[in-house]
């Protein structure tokens, strides 16, 4: 078995019925990225009917995001406000090709480009999460969102400007920012079906004005997807809560210090649905479909997360200078208690798995850039962060199954860290843009990174307790050259194409907890991942910038991408050159005091894709936008670790049984890359939106909605075709003329349309259940939004 030891080291396309069902308007994401002025400066921009510039920080710089040469989704406040966006994986809602997995409340995943990822691997994420610009754990990342300011997805390697170096893109979440001269808040209230709850307030007070200020905010946050289980009668459940305090100092015109502190609690229980009826022998239990939403699970399935951040931004500009220093500290608990027998296998028998990770991880960055250099500007900086952490599970270990779908003998089986558990990186940057001409740019940039890290595990069985890695695993380190380029042509002020190319890096190690003893211990060890990106892209306006149209295409290709092999059958006695075995094929039986193992797998990857937005003010009170992904990420003929039962190097689960001469089977592969659930995602998805206002006495009616498209998948274990699943937002309300307060009604999947798809086998003491672990699917939600801003 394995766990994950501690935090993250560092087709048809049918949208055009669901079109004509909506002749609607949605928000844009071409909304302004700064604070207006006021409520009437930002009532009249709306009703401009040009599209309004959207200003990121994606390169570290505030620029417009038609300068910007790289594909990036921008989402204001005002956008996340009016979609109802309050948990993180909500967000992938707004971006199509982004994935956001909160998995069963642990083991949550993102994936970008169709470059996925499994935490268990250890490994750090393909997709980095940034708070205030900090990098935090992507399990801390998946919780409630409250008083944001701006959100940026960053496609492909982020391999230079921030703090870790990750191969499929970045998440950059900014926190709203104090106001120096005024008093001011908001209060939204969200009641919805589903015993739906969220409360988020915060106040703006000025505490020397011009100076000194401070922020604060709060939130409150209760749902239920509906999901009962028959057995035990408890229902599943989401509770979340926390506060925020943010500090905002400028003693002088030139210098700025922010200060911002947040906790988050988060409770949840989250069984997940089971489907089917008990096999002969099992016992007796109901005949479930998806559509019950009922789970059989006899124990808890609850998890427990409590966060604690702090981010320390400060800027000084200089003459023809700005030094920046970027701090971040993060604390972390997380505790997870659930039956491993997910589908009651074995009935009045509990594999009660409980687990406690304990993480603390500091970053520091420090950068001086040039800013006013006609020719050349440049940026160079240093980065450090160090993480420790410790981890702890404890659980029933089988040995001994009597009968068949009978309770096992067992004995406690301990897992847990050594003291002194770390991860450390630090790394050196710098960044040249050279103005070519008036309408040329280039611009290049490196990172030197070294990680190093400590990660032993112990396991405490039968009274002995034994080392997980071998002597000399346990400590890893690696260095690595990582860099970037980019040449853009500004044909004029409403048309530039951009080439750019990315390098990203993750350091290799050792999975952790891997119980097979004499198990060659180059099968534990996984290698560094390296990517490649090149991107070609253009962000064009037209008609008098009521219109614009951005695109790019990319091909990546990643050299040892780290995957994960689960369940994977072994044979320590195997010897090299070892004629054929009694089995299929020539294999040979698996040893049965193992069963199946964790591992990490490395194999070369290529994606492919086409990225695009269109924006369109039709008149000042109608918006739209079209946004799609294409992407085609698959394995280049890898060799990976697989089951392979018959010896014909194609992955199967039909036996117990390892090819000849190996301790586990190889196969080889050019599949698509498949994510936590086995699922092989489809190439296409795509964002509809649109808002239309119309005045009605002196306040302003709106009608808005938001339809995605996701395309069919393939579930791997039951090679099933999944259909696509397009789900429709719409929203209708009203608000005053200067924007202070509004009112909408909404529906969320307003058609009820149901991701559906069959379940999976799970299995105890080498058997699988009746039942089947299957997804949560989809439901219409309603509700009502109440949003109230003062002081303005």
């Amino acid at each position: 078995m394995n766990y994950r030891s501690g935090i993250n080291q560092h087709s048809g396309f049918k949208l055009s019925l669901c079109a004509a069902a909506l002749t609607m308007a949605f928000p844009t994401f071409a909304q302004q990225a700064a604070p207006a002025a006021d409520a009437g400066t930002q009532a009249t921009a709306q009703k401009s009917n040009q599209i309004q510039e959207v200003v990121i920080t994606a390169s570290k710089r505030r620029e417009s995001i038609q300068s910007v040469p790289m594909s990036v989704d921008a989402l204001t406040s005002e956008t996340l406000q009016k979609n109802n966006i309050q948990q993180f994986a909500d967000v992938e809602k707004l971006s199509p090709g982004l994935v956001l997995n909160n998995a069963d409340g642990r083991g949550q995943n993102i994936s970008l480009r169709g470059v996925t990822f499994d935490p268990d691997t250890g490994a750090s994420p393909t997709v980095q999460v940034y708070w205030n610009e900090t990098p935090i754990s992507t399990s801390d990342a998946f919780r409630s969102l409250f008083d944001i300011g701006r959100i940026e997805v960053l496609r492909g390697p982020q391999g230079t400007l921030r703090g870790e170096t990750s191969p499929a893109g970045a998440i950059t979440v900014a926190t709203r920012v104090p106001n120096l001269d005024s008093v001011e808040g908001t209060i939204n209230q969200t009641w919805g079906s589903h015993k739906l709850w969220n409360t988020q307030a915060a106040v703006n007070v000025p505490l020397i004005e011009g100076k000194l200020a401070m922020r604060v905010a709060a939130v409150y946050d209760r749902s239920s997807n509906d999901v009962h289980n028959v057995v035990n009668g408890r229902d599943n459940g989401d509770r979340a809560r926390g506060g925020r305090v943010s500090l905002l100092y400028q003693p002088f015109k030139n210098l700025e210090v922010l200060l911002v502190h947040q906790q988050l609690k988060d409770e949840n229980t989250n069984y997940q649905v089971n489907t089917g009826a008990p096999v002969a022998g099992q016992g007796s239990g109901p005949t479930l479909t998806q559509g019950d939403r009922s789970s059989v699970v006899e124990g808890n399935y609850d998890f427990y997360n409590r966060t604690k951040l702090t981010s320390l931004n400060v800027t000084w500009n200089l003459d023809g200078h700005k030094l920046s220093y970027i701090g971040g500290f993060q604390q972390s608990r997380e505790v997870d208690d659930r039956d491993q027998d997910i589908t009651n296998v074995i009935q009045n028998y509990v594999s009660q798995q409980l687990v406690n990770i304990k993480g603390l991880q500091r970053t520091h960055e420090v950068r001086i850039e040039s800013t006013d250099g006609s020719f050349w500007n440049y940026m160079f900086g240093l980065y450090y962060s160090k993480s420790s952490f410790s981890s702890r599970f404890t659980q029933p270990l089988a040995y001994f199954f009597p009968v068949p779908y009978g309770a096992p003998m067992t004995i406690q089986l301990e897992g847990y860290t050594a003291p002194g558990t770390y991860g450390k990186g630090t790394a050196f940057f710098t960044d040249h843009r050279f103005a070519l001409s008036a309408n040329d740019t280039l611009e290049v940039g490196a990172r030197h990174q070294k990680n190093e890290s400590y990660s032993q595990q112990y396991l405490n069985v039968f009274g002995n307790t034994v080392e997980s890695l071998p002597k000399g695993f346990a400590n890893q380190e690696s260095k690595h050259w990582t860099g970037s380029a980019s040449y853009k042509h500004t044909f004029n002020k409403d048309v530039m194409a951009y080439v750019s190319y990315a390098g990203g890096y993750r350091p290799g190690g050792a999975a952790g907890f891997v119980t097979a003893v004499g198990l060659d211990p180059n099968y534990i060890v996984y290698k560094p991942e390296k990517s490649n990106s090149i991107e070609l892209g253009v962000k064009s306006a037209f008609l008098n910038r009521t219109v614009t149209l951005n695109a790019d295409i990319f091909q990546q290709k990643i050299k040892n991408y780290i995957g994960r092999a689960n369940n994977v059958y072994v044979r320590t006695a195997a010897v090299a050159g070892e004629g054929p075995g009694p089995g299929a094929g020539g294999t040979y039986p698996a040893d049965a005091a193992t069963g199946g193992i964790n591992l990490n797998t490395n194999g070369d990857v290529i994606a492919r894709g086409l990225e695009a937005t269109a924006n369109w003010r039709i008149n000042p009170d109608w918006r739209a936008q079209l946004s799609l992904s294409y992407v085609d990420a698959h394995y280049d003929n890898a060799n990976l670790y697989c089951n392979d039962t018959n010896n014909d190097g194609k992955p199967d689960n039909l036996g117990f049984a390892v090819q000849p001469g190996r301790q586990i089977s190889l196969c080889r592969s050019s599949r698509p890359l498949a994510d936590t659930s086995e699922n092989e995602a489809g190439r296409l998805n795509a964002v509809l939106q649109s808002e239309y206002t119309h005045p009605i006495a002196n306040y302003e009616g709106f009608v808005r909605g938001l339809i995605r498209y996701t395309p069919p998948s393939y579930h791997l274990p039951t090679s099933e075709n999944i259909p696509s699943f397009i789900p429709v937002d719409l929203y209708v309300g009203m608000r005053d003329s200067e924007r202070r307060w509004e009112i909408s009604l909404w529906a969320q999947n307003l058609l009820d349309r149901s991701n559906k798809g069959s379940g999976s086998l799970n299995y105890v003491g080498g058997i699988p259940g009746g039942y089947l672990i299957s997804r949560v699917p989809q439901q219409r939600r309603v509700g009502v939004t109440l949003r109230y801003d003062f002081g303005m």
